[in-house]
């Protein structure tokens, strides 16, 4: 059902007919009237939703960029129209240019959706590894478009690190002594070298565990699953790379 409300949303966006998705119904399109947006991000639940939180957590990028979708209500046009954001200041920590930039605020000629992107930095505020920061996003009214429906939209994110391994690195296997840098190095090797020795697999591992196994305890985890898998493709290479540089429980073998 969610799937057949979203489509007809959409039918009625194109065509510009009455749309019960949104806050407002049009009865009828007038062609003179401004075209509106709103945010339209729907969770990996397959539901609406107006917050994303992020956290770096052991990924080794300085930049993450987010995608969210803008759709339009009313008529694509022969030209690009602006879309303009402004962050909600009572609810909003984030400063731009410290903590994030945005991209791509414009809806192209011709469509009815497009992706803004917020890029989060992690290496200007050092505040990042104790606390979570908050960017609240409103669609404001320009020359070009307004808001309509869904105009606000949050953002969280921090770059808080883990002092104490995950329940998954356990330390009766051929590991690395747990800190925040092995951890890194660990997931370094892994997207580096897993997929190129199994693509398949790979996608198992992280379809089962999520993104740096976000999702993984100690029972049935990741390395007790794919144990062979991870000691040939990963474990071993790592270890030969930092044998004489870094502390291990013990040695990788097969």
């Amino acid at each position: 059902m969610k799937k057949i409300y979203r489509y007809l949303c959409g039918l009625a966006l194109i065509a510009g007919t009455t749309a019960a998705c949104t806050d407002e119904d049009y009865k009828m399109y007038d062609t003179q009237q401004k075209d509106s947006v709103f945010f339209n991000y729907i969770n990996e639940d397959e539901e609406p939703d107006t917050i994303i939180s992020y956290a770096f957590n052991y990924n080794i990028a300085t930049v993450h960029t987010l995608e969210i979708p803008v759709t339009l209500m009313g008529m694509p046009t022969d030209h690009d129209r602006v879309i303009k954001l402004q962050p909600v200041a009572e609810r909003t920590d984030m400063v731009e240019g410290t903590h994030y930039t945005l991209e791509d605020l414009v809806l192209p000629a011709g469509t009815v959706e497009t992706n803004i992107k917020v890029n989060l930095l992690r290496d200007n505020d050092p505040a990042l590894r104790e606390r979570v920061f908050t960017l609240k996003l409103e669609i404001m009214e320009n020359e070009d478009l307004r808001s309509v429906g869904q105009k606000y939209f949050t953002i969280e994110y921090s770059d808080i690190r883990p002092t104490r391994n995950p329940t998954w690195w356990v330390t009766y296997q051929p590991m690395p002594v747990y800190t925040f840098e092995s951890a890194q190095l660990f997931f370094k090797y892994f997207y580096e070298l897993a997929p190129a020795a199994n693509q398949d697999v790979f996608n198992e591992i992280i379809n089962r565990y999520g993104d740096y196994f976000v999702n993984a305890g100690s029972v049935q985890g990741p390395l007790a699953m794919y144990t062979n898998f991870f000691k040939k493709y990963i474990l071993i290479p790592m270890y030969e790379d930092t044998k004489d540089t870094m502390e291990w429980y013990s040695v990788p073998s097969l």
